[in-house]
């Protein structure tokens, strides 16, 4: 093979990692991301706990020193709040578990704009065919231009097209029989004193009657004129569909917002009011049938293709754990480059052992995600082991 070169496809947060990494270990690299500013969604808040020490170690101190910049809300410790969950009928808690020591919620733009300082992205190139060739592997774009490296990773996303080059046959993701309907909408300071009298981060719920799952998190923080501050929040209703019909999604950001607060209707104040204050006229919503992708193994192309985050394992949001596997997998496959780089493993082997360590880890999470996702709406299965509920214990590798 040629001199190293590495290709990362995709410029969210786990390309961005290895991009970083890289650039912390002087690996020539290259990102191309599909996306431009004006066509990139900006994505929700995450929460990353057990992946922060790799996330850290792989952007390097001067990275790492910014991260407390792109939390949410700056008043809060890190380990302020609990995690709850809550019926919706009576607002009362059911579980609370004391958080992480070590747990930031971040809002996803910010978080970006620390992990893109300093890389080249080259923006509005879309991976259209992958090649291999006698020196590596070559990455051809829907502009008509191509870029050649040692190594591509695909860290494209949920619908990636290197994915879809390695399993031509297996790529598609698997549907789940969920439905959710998200908003961020704004809370006056007023509005928010109730909440945040709950929990002043994050919490979720479900009616044990009608099976309509809660969340809300804050997004951002906003300082008011009088020194209070008011705060944009994520709210997210989602339901089992036991009817294609009647619990399709709406269209159109008015129906998908009148269905959200038909579904909220009974909920008990003041998790009634998060949903019905939303605006009628609020022109961004998120509809998402739920799917997700259990990792399985590839042909790596001795060692010159692979995958991470969510090209490899797409997984539900119900256990908050898909951007911290996905920032585990930039950490690790770094950590595995870093000793081509250093000559003390050839490409393949390397390879290999990122995706021995990755693939059974991801996989397992993947299920369990899974699992959390149909269990978060049924009252009765849930108890304080479920998937839903049950701790988020750190890989060994993390």
């Amino acid at each position: 093979m040629s001199r190293m070169h590495v290709l990362i496809a995709g410029g969210g947060i786990v390309g961005l990692t290895i991009a970083q990494g890289c650039r912390e270990n002087n690996i020539p690299y290259t990102v191309f991301e599909k996306d431009t500013e004006e066509t990139r969604r900006h994505g929700w808040s995450l929460t990353l706990h057990w992946c922060l020490n790799a996330l850290k170690r792989t952007i390097g101190p001067e990275a790492a020193a910014k991260l407390p910049n792109a939390v949410v809300d700056k008043s809060l410790k890190t380990d302020a709040g609990n995690f709850l969950f809550l019926n919706c009928e009576t607002a009362g808690v059911r579980y609370k578990i004391p958080p992480s020591k070590n747990r930031l919620r971040l809002h996803r733009q910010k978080l970006r704009g620390i992990l893109e300082d300093g890389i080249n992205i080259q923006e509005g190139k879309k991976l259209i065919s992958v090649e291999v060739t006698d020196t590596g592997v070559r990455a051809h774009l829907e502009d008509g231009t191509f870029v050649d490296g040692t190594i591509l990773v695909g860290a494209d996303g949920n619908h990636s097209n290197v994915r879809r080059y390695l399993l031509p046959n297996d790529c598609a993701l698997n549907p789940l029989p969920v439905n959710l309907v998200g908003v961020v909408r704004h809370f006056s300071p007023e509005q928010a004193v109730p909440v945040r009298a709950l929990d002043p981060l994050l919490f979720q719920g479900l009616h044990p009657g009608t099976g309509n799952f809660l969340w809300y998190s804050v997004h951002d923080t906003f300082e008011e004129p009088d020194g209070k501050n008011s705060y944009d929040a994520q709210v997210i209703i989602s339901w089992i569909v036991k009817d294609i019909l009647c619990d399709d999604i709406p269209e159109t950001d008015r129906g998908r917002i009148e269905m959200m607060k038909r579904r909220a209707s009974s909920f008990a104040e003041p998790l009634r009011s998060i949903v019905m204050d939303i605006p009628d006229d609020l022109n961004f919503t998120t509809a998402i049938k739920l799917a997700d992708y259990p990792t399985r193994r590839w042909d790596n192309r001795d060692g010159r293709v692979t995958l991470a985050g969510d090209s490899a394992h797409a997984m539900t949001m119900y256990r908050g754990e898909g951007a911290n596997h996905g920032i585990l997998d930039a950490a690790l496959l770094v950590d595995q480059l870093k000793k081509v780089r250093r000559g003390e493993l050839d490409q393949k082997t390397a390879i290999d052992l990122y995706e021995d360590e990755m693939i059974p880890r991801t996989f397992d999470a993947v299920l369990k995600s899974r699992q959390a996702a149909l269990v978060a709406h049924d009252w009765d299965a849930i108890t304080e082991d479920s998937p839903i509920v049950g701790a988020r214990l750190p890989p060994s590798t993390a």
